[in-house]
């Protein structure tokens, strides 16, 4: 299981989501698992959840992250990483950057392969 920590950079309080057994990052919206709800949603640079609004979230814990296609089919697994985080749309895995999201295509480039997915997954190793 994983958890999202929101944070504003502002010194506010941060927000906390899951635990889940994975988070998926589709366009402009995370979905929690494994119902599949929306939980967060990606707003003029900011991250909404629960009528606060965050510059970045990070996962507690290790993770994994992999992609899907429209079909739901998944990449390969990467990680399990000490840390993710996400900040202006940019995915850092252990402090290196791992994943961009295009905003005219709303499609994450994933760099270690140069491939291109509508959909991000975070997940417990």
């Amino acid at each position: 299981m994983i958890r999202l920590k929101f944070d504003s950079g502002a010194g506010g309080r941060p927000e906390h989501l899951g635990p889940a057994p994975w988070f998926r990052i589709g366009g402009n919206f995370i979905r929690q698992g494994p119902q599949g709800n929306i939980v967060a949603a990606y707003r003029n640079h900011f991250w909404e959840t629960r009528d606060r609004h965050f510059t970045r979230y990070d996962c507690e814990g290790s993770a994994r992250i992999a992609f899907e296609n429209a079909t739901g089919e998944q990449s390969e697994a990467f990680g399990a990483f000490a840390h993710v985080s996400c900040a202006d749309g940019v995915v850092y895995a252990d402090e290196q950057i791992f994943a961009k999201l295009q905003e005219e295509s709303v499609m994450w480039h994933c760099y270690p392969t140069d491939t291109y997915w509508p959909v991000l997954v975070l997940s417990s190793p």
